[in-house]
Order: C-alpha cells, then structure tokens, then sequence
C-alpha cells in the first residue's frame, strides 16, 4: 500500500480555505502500451520486439539489432471528460545497440490525464467555491538490456514519475456584509517532481516459444502545491511540499507460435493500491489475450482482447484489432489500432471508450547511415 502525505496550504487574513484535491485524484489513467500492443489486447510483456518498446518490459527489445526511433500517438472518443476527443501525450522511444550484445533505450509517454469541475463547493469559513481541475502525468524510462545468449536477455534502468495539476479556484462569500474579500480567486498548482525507481526484466525468445517478466518498485518523489492569487505578485503565493508515491508493477507474459506464421500471446499485469491527493485507487490486474497473424508482403493483422479486474476501470472490457505493415526490408514500419472499452461506474452507469493508435518506427538504415 502507497501513501501520500503533504501538508495543507491554510491562508490567513479573510478566510482559511485548505488545498482541496481533485475527485479523481491524479486522472483517468492509461496502460503503458504501444500500438502493436494495444491490436492485441495489451498483450507485450512476452513478445519479442526489434521495433518498438514497452515499459511492461524494457527487456523485450533485447533483440534490436540497428538503432532507431519509434513514434505513438493517441487518440479517444470517451465518456470520460478527461480522454473525450482527446490525443494523448506521444510516446517516444529510441534505441541504440552496442557491441557485446548491449541495447540502450529510452521512453517517454503519457500515463494520466484530469479534466473535471465541481461547482457550489460547500467550504469552511462561510465559504463556496467553484473549482476546476486539469494536468496529468507523464512516465520516463532509460536503461540498457543484455542478451546473455541467443534465447536469453536481461534488462535494468530507472523509471520515473513527474508532472502537474492545476486547480482554478473561485470563492464566494455567504456573508453579503462588506468588504468583500480581493484574494478569493487563485490557482493551486500541484508539481509532482520526478519520483525514480527500478524496473528489472527478463525475456526468454526462442522460435516457437517466448516469455517475459519484470518488476517495477515504488517510485517515490516530492510533491509541490503553489498557490498564486490573481490580485497579488507571485511573490506573495503560499507554497507547501511533502511526499508522494507511485506504486510497483508486476508483469507476466507468455507466447507461442502454433504454426509459423501465428503468433499468439498472454499477458498479467498487476499493480498495489494507490493513494495520491485524497484519491484511492484500489489494486488490481489487467488480463489480455491477443493474436497476429503474418499475412506476408510485409502485412500483420492483430486482435485482442483484456479484462481489468480493479484499478482505475473495475470490470472494464476491450476489443480490438489492428494492422502492422513493414516497409523495406523491415527498414520502417506502420502499425495502426482501435479498441474499444466499457464498463460499468459507480456514479455514471454504463460508460465507454473508443480509443485509435497509430506508430510509425524507422530504423538506422532508413534514417540513413
């Protein structure tokens, strides 16, 4: 179990009014995945993978043979307000190989996004105040992976946790009895600063088998809530500091070839309770099952399926498909998916989720030697 601690702004002068946490707490969150993953029903801690890249399990893409790029984009038509008509923050990975078998990778994506408002907030001191939330955060991977033998690779870098959420206040006084207050409209501006841990992996790839597995520990970080009142100089906004923690991950994957050109996975990810800005998020798994098939000429169609068993979408089901096409002797590739989602919230019912990927990776020899 993670905890979150920081100390409450409390102002003085006309009122005293706490720092109040958005319902969500950090956002809606997404799973770190590509888009070849996303067309198989999440399933990539198991595969082995030359072109793309997944924090699930940096140690997939031992067998990179040439450097290159890979760029992911995403896109939502959601009923949650956070992803609705939304693109999500890219994800962008490199990678470079070494001698003695050594491939050195680096990531950057987005995990979570807010967008929410509550307004006539009932607060102490005679006070009501309307309040809107918006920010998100972002994760960040570098390490290296080592391929001790043709079927056997490790991997081992750091992986953090940084971003922002800012909350837009307006107050109003229950009391009409002038003055009335000047510093009752403000912005809180809660400044996750990078919170670093580990993340441990392993791959086992042969021709008709693979298997993967790592582990991410807690990350842990310092959380910083400015607030600025839109009447005053920055010089006189109030700061308070204290800690936050993200917690550890574990994933399991498997796959197989049942004849040469199906490929078929599995895959487990699990992560503990999170508690961050008074929300609790609880523990839980992701199951997902996938397929792709090598319809040659450089084409590879892709389905899937996963269930979320806790978390941040309780009961949530996905579909989807997908389409991969390699470009020039696999110098550069295309990948392109769709899932769709629903589940049922406690507060709004029935809800869904239609989400579109789409990757695009180049190698050294199509960027030019």
């Amino acid at each position: 179990m993670t905890i979150l601690s920081f100390v409450l702004i409390s102002l003085s002068g006309f009122y005293s009014v706490d720092y109040l946490p958005p319902p969500g707490g950090v956002g809606s969150e997404v799973l770190a995945i590509n888009t070849r993953s996303l067309g198989m029903g999440g399933v990539s801690v198991g595969l082995p993978n030359s072109s793309g890249f997944t924090m699930l399990n940096p140690a997939a893409s031992a067998w990179t043979l040439e450097g290159g790029v890979a760029f992911t984009g995403r896109y939502s038509e959601s009923d949650d307000a956070a992803w609705d008509n939304r693109l999500g923050f890219p994800m962008i990975s490199a990678f470079i190989p070494l001698p003695a078998r050594i491939v050195i990778s680096g990531a950057i994506e987005g995990r979570s996004r807010i967008d929410t408002r509550l307004d006539d907030v009932q607060l102490e001191g005679d006070w009501t105040g309307d309040f809107t939330w918006s920010g998100g955060l972002v994760e960040t991977y570098i390490g290296g992976t080592l391929r001790a033998n043709d079927w056997l690779a490790f991997s081992l870098g750091g992986r953090s946790t940084f971003g922002n959420i800012q909350s837009d206040v307006d107050l109003t006084s229950n009391d009409s009895t002038p003055p009335i207050p000047i510093n009752s409209v403000y912005r809180d501006d809660a400044r996750f600063r990078m919170a670093w841990g580990a993340t441990v992996g392993l791959m086992i790839n042969t021709d008709r088998f693979g298997c993967g597995f790592s582990v991410s520990t807690d990350r842990k970080g310092t959380l910083e809530i400015d607030r600025d009142f839109n009447v005053t100089d920055s010089a006189d906004s109030i700061r308070s500091s204290g800690l936050y923690t993200i917690p550890g991950e574990v994933s399991l994957g498997i796959s197989f070839r049942p004849v040469d050109r199906i490929l078929v996975g599995m895959d487990l990810f699990r992560r503990k309770t999170l508690n961050i800005l008074g929300s609790r998020t609880e523990e839980g798994s992701i199951y997902s099952v996938g397929a792709e098939v090598d319809a040659g000429a450089g084409i590879l169609p892709r389905c899937g399926y996963s269930y979320m068993d806790g978390l941040w979408r309780d009961g949530a089901q996905t579909l989807s498909a997908g389409l991969g096409y390699t470009f020039s002797q696999a110098r550069a590739g295309l990948d392109l998916a769709v899932g769709y989602s629903n589940w049922d919230d406690p507060d709004d019912g029935q809800e869904s989720e239609t989400v579109f990927s789409i990757s695009l990776w180049a190698s050294e020899k199509w960027l030019g030697e």
